[in-house]
């Protein structure tokens, strides 16, 4: 209670805030790119070297966010908080570098489904760039805060069904003649990579979730 208060009189610095809004909006930038790898497979090797291009620059701000953790006298929220809502951000876009790799690796068809997710990714990480800029004032925003998550869980509901409706076309599909069990399980792989790229947006909502509750 002391140190919320303490917080609460003292000055503070923004870079925080200023840093999550950039990684959000280079995980916006990524997702979209990412997008695009799903619907044009032709160009699948382009945009996985934009998507690696991306990473690097949010792994500069992630990097420096961290120092900024060590060097900012009063944070706006506990240290461990923002240190795991800097990395929750960046794994946002890790996950769909790898996801990236996982298609390139595999060059399996792309089907409705997985395009749905790509579709709920770039939705949820609109949702969280526009968001960030709200972590500045946690007690005045907290409603709208609140209301932002609750998108990001709905849009994430909706990939959670289109990878479940996916996985059962492709193990429960009507054609006996269908893909050999090696490759349904290389087509899991790239559906398990997309989906865990729309769960790690959930994730960042939950990490903010627990700021928002310690806060208000």
């Amino acid at each position: 209670m002391v140190l919320k208060l303490f917080r609460m009189l003292m000055p503070r610095d923004d870079v925080f805030v200023t840093a999550f809004a950039a990684q959000a909006a280079k995980a916006v930038e990524a997702a979209r790119v990412f997008r695009a790898m799903l619907a044009e497979p032709d160009q699948a090797r382009t945009h996985q070297a934009t998507l690696s291009r991306i990473e690097r620059e949010a792994d500069d701000i992630n990097r420096a966010t961290i120092r900024s953790i060590h060097r900012v006298f009063v944070t706006p929220f506990d240290r461990a908080d923002i240190l795991s809502l800097t990395n929750g951000l960046d794994d946002v876009i890790d996950l769909m570098k790898t996801a990236g790799r996982r298609m390139l690796l595999y060059k399996v068809a792309v089907t409705p489904e997985m395009l749905e997710i790509a579709d709920c990714v770039v939705e949820a990480c609109e949702q969280l760039r526009d968001g960030m800029p709200l972590m500045g004032d946690i007690t005045g925003n907290a409603r709208a805060i609140e209301a932002m998550c609750a998108k990001v869980d709905a849009i994430e509901s909706r990939a959670d069904l289109a990878f479940q409706a996916g996985l059962d076309a492709l193990f429960h599909g009507s054609d006996p003649g269908g893909p050999s069990p090696g490759h349904k399980l290389m087509v899991q792989m790239v559906y398990e990579g997309i989906e865990e790229v729309a769960d790690s947006c959930e994730n960042v909502v939950d990490l903010i979730q627990a700021v928002v509750i310690e806060q208000v």
